[in-house]
């Protein structure tokens, strides 16, 4: 090879470093490779570049010319190169996709934030090395339950996609409405049960029928006529605690816990008519059974 046609080889090999910078961006705007590899092709496409540059400009300054205008060009080629390697970092970096990634049903998706300043969120569906970008309807369509995903930022991410900034909002308010309800039902019924319990301390524990097998018992605490106000409560040494009240009036009373931990209740009226109610829940609830 001539020495005219290795200097043109270096000027074009100087060229080409840039050139293949624009390829590179080009063929990941073109095709949606999965972020680790589109990330790996950005991190070998920035090495080549600097290898190039050093390696031409190296050759290129070792042509025979005036040593000023060598001194020159050096200066300007080396300045060109800190500059374009900043800039082309920083148009990689915006380039570069995030791993954020998510397993649904059995396939792979990709949570992308495509936002230069504020968040923009779009979905792929992993195929190969390559991706598939989702529609607002097939993300809809895809994550019909989101309740499967265990990351509760993707999750609120998918949220945001399917029904929008105003519909988590609301569903957010709707949420804080229920809690608060929540919170007020149980100051409510706390004050409820203080009030049962010093209804309490008008009676000693030798005024409540024991259920068999259990440290509960059966409380009458106010009766009209033939109907009956009935407390269920947990007995300790001389002491009672409320546990719940019943729905039944009848003035006869009786109870058994099985060896299963479920309370047997059983209530007769003035008529005989006897009723029947179960507890499971160590006696918060109880359902009639006949």
């Amino acid at each position: 090879m001539t020495l005219k046609n290795k200097k043109l080889l270096y000027i074009f090999l100087y060229l080409l470093s840039f050139g293949q910078v624009i390829g590179t961006l080009i063929l990941i705007n073109k095709i949606e490779f999965i972020p680790m590899i589109n990330n790996v092709i950005l991190g070998l496409s920035y090495l080549v570049f600097f290898g190039l540059q050093i390696f031409s400009i190296y050759k290129i300054l070792n042509f025979k010319f005036n040593r000023y205008l060598k001194v020159l060009v050096g200066l300007i080629l080396i300045g060109l190169c800190l500059i374009s390697m900043a800039c082309i970092l920083m148009v990689f970096a915006f380039a570069g996709k995030d791993n954020r990634q998510v397993t649904y049903d059995d396939e792979k998706f990709y949570i992308l934030d495509v936002g230069w300043l504020d968040p923009a969120y779009e979905v792929y569906r992993k195929n190969f090395i390559t991706m598939d970008k989702l529609s607002e309807d097939e993300i809809k369509d895809t994550f019909a339950d989101l309740i499967k995903i265990e990351d509760e930022d993707i999750r609120e991410i998918l949220k945001t996609l399917i029904y929008g900034r105003e519909g988590l909002d609301d569903s957010k308010a709707e949420e804080e409405n229920k809690n608060q309800d929540l919170e007020e039902a149980k100051e409510n019924e706390g004050v409820v049960k203080e009030n049962k319990e010093e209804v309490l301390k008008n009676f000693e524990v030798s005024d409540a029928i024991k259920i068999e097998n259990s440290d509960y018992g059966l409380l009458e605490v106010d009766r009209a006529g033939a109907r009956s106000r009935w407390f269920l409560v947990k007995i300790s040494g001389d002491d009672m605690e409320f546990i719940s009240e019943l729905g039944d009036t009848s003035p006869e009373a009786s109870g058994r816990m099985d060896e299963d931990g479920t309370i047997h209740l059983d209530f007769k009226d003035i008529n005989n008519n006897k009723t029947t109610y179960i507890s499971k829940d160590k006696g918060r609830t109880f359902e009639k059974i006949k």
